[in-house]
């Protein structure tokens, strides 16, 4: 019985290619290999943050992918059994054998992600850059940073209080951006833009001079 358990471990049920990764499922687990099948190792651990995925593996250390696994990137622990991985906060969490923990930011491991043939970089954190030219007239750019996908809001404010333009109302990916707005129908001025994702929020002044 225990022979059987053995031969079915090691029969590949399951293999799919991505560019120079290949996945093998077993009766054993999962293995992952980076370099057309050369070397192997067994996946035993997931996570997901925003569009990146971590994987832990026990004999290869820590992976990253920011493109669902199109391609790879060793993201540390090379050589090291992985038990587990988690993330919390800015960070990911891995369980290492002999009982030791390892930390290392989402920021580091996260360098880019490729959208319809762009390079966009991932920032680390939640970012909204001051609008340029500045003062404007009628237009102007204004950009901001998620470090990972989110509901959110971009809208302009007179100094009253009172809405006068909706920029950004749905999800973004994660990634910098930047928007652009018309203030033609607007009379010269202080306005204030305002961002919120989530439990962030930040605002920043406008000035339109006619």
């Amino acid at each position: 019985m225990e022979s059987n358990k053995r031969k079915n471990s090691e029969i590949v049920q399951a293999l799919t290619v991505s560019d120079t990764n290949l996945f093998a499922g077993t009766g054993g687990g999962v293995f992952l290999s980076t370099n057309n099948g050369l070397t192997y190792s067994s996946v035993i651990a997931l996570a997901v943050s925003g569009t990146n995925l971590f994987v832990g593996t026990w004999d290869g250390g820590v992976f990253s992918s920011t493109n669902n696994g199109a391609s790879w990137n060793q993201a540390g622990l090379k050589n090291t059994h992985v038990w587990s991985i988690g993330i919390s906060g800015m960070n990911l969490f891995a369980g290492i054998d002999g009982g030791g923990v390892w930390r290392r930011p989402l920021s580091e491991m996260i360098t880019a992600t490729s959208v319809e043939g762009r390079s966009i970089d991932v920032p680390a954190h939640f970012s909204l850059a001051q609008n340029y030219p500045i003062p404007f007239n009628p237009s102007t750019t204004i950009r901001f940073g998620l470090p990972q996908k989110a509901d959110m809001s971009l809208v302009v404010f007179n100094t009253l209080g009172q809405q006068v333009a909706t920029l950004v109302d749905g999800s973004q990916d994660a990634g910098s951006h930047e928007v652009h707005f018309d203030g033609s129908e607007l009379s010269s001025g202080v306005y204030f833009y305002r961002i919120q994702a989530g439990a962030s929020v930040e605002a920043k002044n406008l000035f339109l001079v006619r």
